[in-house]
């Protein structure tokens, strides 16, 4: 066998190569040899959790420094209302937490549409979305859910704003969007004109 023997058997074998991928059939046959099996649409996305499972805000403390250069202690709780009052509501977590706060005049009470039988939001007769609507501590009952903010000073603390309803869920509010302020701050598109 001469030396450009194997030469003409390489070139030959690369021009195999190079025809196959270019109609597709080499990429097919490639596919098809691999043992990896294609993910099943019912599998998530890597690093997305159920909502489920995703870990639940139930009651925290904090220190948070004002404008003005002083110190606030917040308090944070989601839970069912165990007592309430005109001038207090006690509040406990599922872990057994419990936090008692003033309520004052100029705490802020919102209260959530009941959702309907389905689970999707309320809708009014036009069918657009209830809001949700500030309403006095009397319409805020013994065994709802809710989601209170306060500020702590030496052993009391009073509520800033209570939530009822579904505002309870994570994030809503506590003066964490509730929609408004998005756009005009972070670029998503343009500000709705309110």
């Amino acid at each position: 066998m001469s030396v450009r023997e194997p030469l003409r058997i390489r070139k030959a074998l690369l021009a195999g190569v190079v025809a196959l991928a270019l109609t597709g059939t080499g990429v097919a046959i490639a596919w098809s040899a691999t043992d990896t099996p294609s993910p099943s649409p019912s599998e998530s996305a890597p690093g997305k959790s159920d909502k489920a499972q995703r870990p639940q805000h139930l009651h925290s403390e904090s220190v948070v420094k004002k404008a003005d250069g002083t110190f606030e202690t917040v308090l944070s709780q989601q839970g069912t209302v165990e007592s309430v009052s005109e001038t207090s509501v006690t509040v406990k977590s599922e872990d057994g937490y419990t936090q008692t706060y003033a309520v004052k005049a100029e705490t802020k009470v919102i209260k959530f549409p009941a959702p309907a039988a389905d689970g999707t939001p309320a809708k009014g007769d036009d069918g657009k979305r209830l809001k949700p609507s500030d309403v006095t501590i009397a319409e805020i009952a013994t065994g709802e859910t809710v989601r209170v903010s306060g500020v702590k000073s030496g052993d009391s603390v009073t509520a800033k704003r209570i939530v009822e309803g579904a505002g309870t869920g994570h994030g809503l509010g506590l003066g964490k969007g509730l929609g408004k302020g998005h756009a005009k701050a972070h670029g998503h598109g343009k500000p709705s004109a309110k």
